[in-house]
């Protein structure tokens, strides 16, 4: 039976576009499925049931390779089939376990699919309306937040987790991993270094909701929020594209990738896409806290120190602070940042993030940059700025490390008490030049 079939038209694309593997972002209330990276396309759909499926009819598109289509069976999507319809369309057919509500949108950064709601951990075999399950939020006993804030506390955010897997790559790559990975390392890296705490969101393999990710930074007083993720594009553009990129809140000056990235990243949490579901008024105030408080100023200084320290280890996708309207980035009173680290969607950023070695690399350039901005974080806590930090690196010597910052030997060893060789993992205090 036909539930809906209505068409949405937009303008045309001169040439056709071809559909590539669809990027599939799975969080405990909706599966986002991308189909493609324009949203010039004219389109329409409908549901079907007996057996239950969505359908999707694209004008102006190429006929993807048989290979392109995505099998593998999650929630409620079966698999996704794609097939030459009449009047030259592509019919996409996305085959379910069962009924679930869905929304096809046209949105700046690509034409999606939504699939489920509050029922989409259901069991399929659940008769009747879908009952709602129990979120899979962090399993762990949660840590009492410190009555007293332990020099400057760093909330690191692992994104995803759990069943809300984040964008894969090659040979099951999958971003929940990955960033965890990254995560524990700079932890680690800011545990080490003197003054400085880190407070991690999640440790494990669990999921956190997003508004409860910023209220955990705040309950620990955090200094700083460090949401750490790895993008992706559909194929055949997420094959090449490449680089890091770091992401301020904002609602002015949003690219289309940005506003898609930030959308899946919202929708893919049901309480965060009810939360902006208020309209642009409660963003709106929201950024008007932050400039009043200086929030927004200190994100900004913050996400360039970390931007530029990126780029000295590995390629930028763009070389300025982005904007976007991510969810996870609504304290008003936390400098906040949100990383994508690079694109698990290309085979060889896939391979690079799947490596330790390459992780510690990335957040060690993560630490850099927060340590470059140390001084500003220091000044907003009402603290002295304190001295400049430095965490040796293995096969570093003090010599590059005192070429580096332009001071001499003499001094780096008479700041430091240093005496014997230089070993990987110290923390260095780095005199003024």
């Amino acid at each position: 039976m036909v539930v809906a079939g209505l068409f949405f038209w937009a303008a045309l694309a001169q040439a056709a576009t071809r559909i590539g593997r669809p990027l599939v972002r799975v969080g405990p209330h909706a599966l986002i499925v991308r189909l493609l990276n324009s949203r010039h396309v004219v389109w329409r759909s409908f549901s079907l049931i007996h057996p239950a499926r969505v359908v999707v009819d694209l004008h102006g598109v190429a006929l993807p390779r048989p290979s392109a289509m995505w099998p593998e069976h999650m929630g409620p999507l079966k698999d996704i089939r794609a097939f030459r319809h009449r009047n030259g369309m592509v019919r996409i057919v996305f085959d379910l376990a069962r009924k679930v509500p869905y929304e096809v949108s046209a949105l700046p950064g690509g034409l999606t699919v939504s699939l489920g709601g509050a029922g989409l951990l259901s069991s399929p075999k659940t008769k009747g309306r879908p009952q709602a399950v129990a979120s899979p939020v962090a399993t762990e006993p949660r840590i009492a937040p410190p009555t007293a804030p332990p020099d400057i506390v760093i909330a690191v955010d692992p994104g995803h987790g759990g069943i809300d897997r984040g964008a894969c790559g090659i040979d099951g790559i999958c971003e929940k991993n990955v960033v965890l990975r990254i995560a524990r390392d700079l932890g680690s890296l800011i545990d080490a270094t003197p003054g400085f705490h880190a407070f991690l969101t999640r440790r494990g393999n669990y999921y956190v909701p997003l508004r409860e990710r910023v209220a955990l930074a705040q309950a620990h007083h955090a200094a700083a929020f460090i949401s750490i993720h790895a993008n992706a594009l559909p194929e055949p553009e997420g094959m090449d594209v490449r680089g890091a990129e770091v992401f301020i809140l904002s609602q002015h000056g949003v690219s289309r990738e940005a506003r898609w990235l930030a959308h899946s990243e919202n929708a893919a949490d049901q309480m965060g896409a009810l939360h902006f579901g208020a309209g642009g008024g409660f963003l709106h105030n929201i950024l008007l806290n932050m400039t009043q408080n200086g929030t927004r100023r200190a994100s900004y200084d913050l996400a360039r120190d970390v931007l530029q320290a990126l780029g000295a280890v590995g390629p930028l996708h763009v070389d300025h602070v982005e904007k976007a309207n991510f969810m996870v980035l609504l304290s008003p009173t936390i400098p906040s940042i949100l990383i994508e680290t690079a694109f698990i969607s290309n085979p060889r950023e896939a391979r690079d993030l799947d490596s330790p070695v390459y992780d510690e690399r990335i957040a060690h350039a993560v630490w850099e940059g927060i340590m470059r901005d140390a001084p500003r974080l220091r000044a907003r806590l009402g603290m002295s700025p304190g001295p400049r930090l430095y965490v040796v690196r293995a096969g570093e010597t003090l010599s590059g490390i005192a070429q580096r910052f332009h001071v001499s030997i003499a001094a780096l060893r008479a700041a430091n008490g240093l005496r014997g060789d230089l070993q990987a993992g110290t923390s260095l205090r780095i005199p003024s030049g």
